[in-house]
């Protein structure tokens, strides 16, 4: 059986950033496992388990112990991913690899899917991996439609911390072909009605402004059933086919 493993900063970026791949893997008979750094902001580590269940993820663990790092917001403070040692980062991914042995790695790519600090700290460690990873990447053209729909539902309103900008590269590969159903109701383990609820009725409950709400958006205007990503790192490994 082939292997795929997912390494991600928080909770939720299975769902925002490898959802729909995954899906696809497991139903091509893939085993799927997951690897994330931090439990996430608030009570984010009990959807875990729901939400793998619904992107057909065999396994989720800890990539270190579950307190090593924190996630604070995106504010880079002295216990997150972004301030630690990127040796010892990349250490604890090495770990990971050898022990999975995946003929896959899947993460964020290089601009960290949203600009996040610990996104793309958790990426420049999967570059230095002896492995075939994939990192998650946004097309530009369909983050500028994803902020056009924010601007007409919500005029006047900044929606988004201003990171999330995608690539405009055209060789990126696509894992795809999802149902979309098991994407958008495991982003509502996380955040009540965000992957299912009508947008515009979401935004009379759902007061968040941030890049949840912007990457929303970006997934109804391109799909939820595809994933897109760069080549992060293709040494020490074959190249594997894809369903």
């Amino acid at each position: 059986m082939r292997t795929a493993l997912v390494v991600h900063a928080h909770p939720d970026d299975e769902v925002f950033a490898t959802g729909a791949a995954t899906a696809v893997l497991s139903t091509a008979g893939w085993r799927v496992v997951l690897r994330v750094a931090t439990r996430g902001i608030g009570d984010a580590a009990d959807k875990l388990q729901a939400s793998c269940d619904l992107l057909g993820i065999d396994d989720w663990d800890w990539l270190s112990t579950k307190d090593r790092w924190v996630d604070d917001g995106g504010s880079a403070g002295p216990r997150t991913l972004a301030a630690t040692d990127p040796q010892q980062l990349a250490d604890e991914v090495e770990r990971t690899v050898h022990e999975v042995q995946p003929q896959l790695v899947l993460t964020v790519g290089r601009d960290g899917l949203t600009g996040h600090p610990d996104h793309i700290a958790i990426s420049t460690a999967v570059q230095q991996q002896q492995c075939y990873a994939l990192g998650a990447q946004l097309r530009a053209e369909d983050v500028r439609a994803g902020e056009e729909l924010m601007r007409r539902l919500l005029p006047g309103e900044k929606v988004g911390s201003g990171m999330v900008v995608g690539s405009d590269r055209t060789d990126l590969l696509e894992i795809g072909k999802a149902p979309e159903s098991r994407r958008r109701q495991a982003l509502d383990q996380y955040y009540a009605g965000l992957g299912t609820t009508d947008i515009a009725e979401l935004l009379t409950t759902y007061g968040r402004r941030g890049d949840s709400l912007l990457l929303r958006a970006i997934y109804d205007v391109s799909g939820w059933d595809t994933d897109r990503f760069e080549v992060l790192s293709s040494s020490g490994s074959d190249v594997p086919s894809f369903p």
